[in-house]
């Protein structure tokens, strides 16, 4: 018996992912029974989560420091004149770039769960989770780096803004 399943759309299925109902839980969780890592399949299931876990940590960490960044700058904004100088422009683009920069980091933290058809194939499940944790690094480097150029650029516009540039 073949079964057809309706596709949803884009963003309902993005927006459901992960969550089941009536029998596709059921498939679910015997998929997830189904593939116990084999013995020597154990390393590399716990290492792709422990860095997956790592890059959570650093991402929230950062969003912490952009948060910091970002009130700084709109407080720094806040207090200087009304008139666009060199130094209130480069604060407006660290305030941008750690807006950024924090964007970046909540697209690391972004929840990604297993999908029942990953579940057929071990190496599959680990190549998937291995191409989450690329992206997430890449994300979460990218951030970083912006990170450092708004906080950069919020000191060298305040400097400027007191003329001592």
């Amino acid at each position: 018996m073949v079964v057809v399943r309706r596709r949803r759309p884009r963003l309902y299925a993005w927006l459901l992912e992960g969550t089941y109902r009536g029998d596709d839980r059921r498939r679910h969780l015997i998929a997830m029974r189904r593939l116990q890592p084999h013995e020597d399949e154990v390393y590399e299931h716990e290492q792709l989560y422990s860095c997956l876990s790592i890059l959570d940590g650093k991402a929230i960490g950062l969003l912490t420091y952009d948060s910091i960044v970002l009130a700084a700058t709109s407080l720094v904004l806040s207090i200087f004149p009304r008139n666009i100088t060199v130094g209130s422009v480069l604060v407006f683009i660290a305030l941008v770039l750690s807006g950024v920069a924090a964007s970046l980091s909540l697209y690391v933290i972004w929840i990604f769960w297993t999908e029942t058809s990953d579940f057929e194939s071990a190496q599959d499940l680990f190549i998937q989770l291995l191409d989450v944790r690329t992206r997430r690094t890449i994300a979460y480097r990218l951030a970083w780096v912006t990170s450092q150029m708004a906080m950069f650029l919020l000191i060298v516009g305040v400097l400027f803004q007191r003329r001592l540039f």
